[in-house]
């Protein structure tokens, strides 16, 4: 035994050896506790983190997504979805839809199928109104949608609509602004507006006025229903003439604010099978007249003219009007176009002597020469023979009411056309006389002037409640004789 091991104890050294890894092993254990607890903190700190950066992404999201379309991608399948929502009638013959994005004003179009020409140009005229004046408003984000359809009707005519409805940007969504429907019943031979008493008989209207009070007072409660909704239904000139004609049923269109809340926009009111279609006419009625009504005259001198005349006949198709034309002979031949279309507008065609003379300054043959040259010419030229004649600067004297043999017109009104030579200042003084029913309105074809005054003139007479009618037609229903030889007419109120 080593003498200087004699007092070493190795029980106390191991003692020591196993409290020195002891204490190291608490040591890693606290240290992996701290691990753990730092890794914790930075996961809930990391959790924390991402949780604010996608509340920030989407509080972006919010702030700059929108669901106004971006591209033209966008815009189509938004129009596409507006159409199918909206349309008025399950249309199966849709053959082009037409889109045109701007990041402002944005428009789309959808047609069917059109074979007549002049009912396809008459369509396409007024979607292009439509879409130049949407163009030309104000620059905010909005969209308009057109949907068009063309029915035959069965007797000569067809039912043109054009459902066309608006949109705005609001709050970065595109929400409905404005919706309206235009009906057009279209004589397919002249291109003519006609009404819908010229296709359908007089008694529809009560039919479907009866149809409708039931349906509305069944269908809805009374605060659903405008105030005054009532006379909205009755069968009278002003309601029940915006229709859609379908292959089994008929679709009466009332307009917003009429029968039901302003909220509920278009109604489109199904009418059941056969309600309608027993008062279809067998043929077009060519024009009607109610003799009950106010109406007036509008003639037009010097003719034929040229673009002038053709705007004025435009005018008047599109209104369903007529008019009398006292047409000089010597024109005929050049505008003979116009003489035409205006015999198959159902216009009258009047005598205003071979080139414009003084007739009183004439001898009696000669003042007939003028009136038997003319009235060849136009008979030659339109299939018409004139009853009535107007003296050129209704210069007229008793040789003239003789010799001519004609019934002699002149005006209870001159609009002054061929002085003021400007369309809306003729139409501002016009609009100041209190009653037109049974006058005759002098104007001249052969001005452009004319033609922009006949285009407020005729829908504004319209909207008054007038009838225009022809000269022969005007003595007619207000003398209850047709013009007679020799006589002159002037006033007939």
């Amino acid at each position: 035994m080593n003498p200087d091991n004699r007092y070493f104890d190795n029980s106390i050294d191991s003692r020591m050896e196993q409290a020195l890894k002891a204490d190291r092993q608490l040591q890693k254990e606290k240290e992996r506790k701290r691990r753990k607890k730092r890794n914790h903190r930075r996961m809930i700190l990391l959790g924390i983190a991402l949780l604010l950066i996608v509340i920030i992404i989407l509080l972006l999201v919010k702030c700059f997504s929108t669901n106004v379309y971006q591209d033209s991608e966008e815009f189509a399948e938004f129009a596409d979805k507006s159409l199918a929502e909206y349309q008025l009638y399950d249309n199966t013959d849709v053959t082009n839809v037409s889109y045109e994005y701007n990041e402002t004003r944005s428009i789309a179009v959808r047609t069917d199928k059109c074979k007549n020409k002049i009912v396809r140009d008459f369509r396409n005229s007024k979607i292009d109104k439509l879409s130049n004046r949407f163009r030309n408003e104000s620059e905010e984000t909005g969209a308009l949608i057109v949907d068009s359809y063309a029915h035959k009707t069965g007797n000569g005519a067809v039912n043109l609509v054009i459902h066309h409805f608006t949109f705005k940007e609001d709050d970065k969504d595109m929400v409905p602004a404005d919706a309206d429907v235009e009906t057009y019943l279209i004589n397919v031979k002249t291109g003519q507006v006609i009404d819908p008493v010229q296709v359908l008989n007089l008694n529809y209207k009560s039919a479907v006025s009866h149809f409708a009070m039931e349906c509305f007072t069944e269908n809805y409660k009374e605060d659903e229903l405008q105030k005054g909704w009532k006379k909205y239904l009755k069968p009278n000139d002003d309601n029940l003439n915006k229709f859609i004609i379908g292959d089994k049923n008929y679709i009466f269109i009332f307009e917003k604010g009429t029968v039901l809340k302003d909220d509920t926009g278009i109604f489109a009111m199904p009418c059941p099978e056969g309600l309608v279609e027993s008062f279809l006419r067998p043929k077009l009625l060519t024009r009607y007249i109610n003799p009950d009504n106010p109406m007036v005259a509008i003639t037009f001198d010097d003719g034929p003219g040229g673009d002038s005349e053709s705007k004025i006949l435009d005018t008047l198709a599109e209104n369903n009007a007529v008019a009398t034309f006292f047409y000089q002979g010597y024109r005929l031949s050049e505008f003979k176009d116009n003489a035409i279309k205006a015999v198959s507008l159902g216009c009258e065609i009047g005598n205003h002597s071979w080139d414009h003379p003084h007739l009183s300054k004439l001898s009696d043959s000669q003042i007939k020469n003028q009136i038997d040259k003319t009235n060849q010419k136009i008979n030659e030229i339109c299939g018409v023979t004139p009853v009535v004649a107007r003296p050129p600067y209704g210069d007229y004297n008793k040789s003239v009411l003789k010799s001519s043999g004609m019934a002699e017109v002149l005006w209870t009104y001159d609009t002054e056309d061929w002085r003021i030579r400007n369309g809306k200042k003729v139409f501002e003084a016009f609009k100041q006389k209190d009653d037109f029913d049974g006058t005759i309105i002098l104007m001249h074809s052969i001005y452009d002037e004319t033609a922009e005054a006949t285009k407020l003139i005729v829908p504004w007479l319209k909207k008054q409640g007038y009838q225009m009618v022809t000269v022969s037609e005007l003595i007619k229903y207000k003398t209850g004789t047709t013009p007679e030889a020799g006589q002159l007419y002037r006033k007939l109120q």
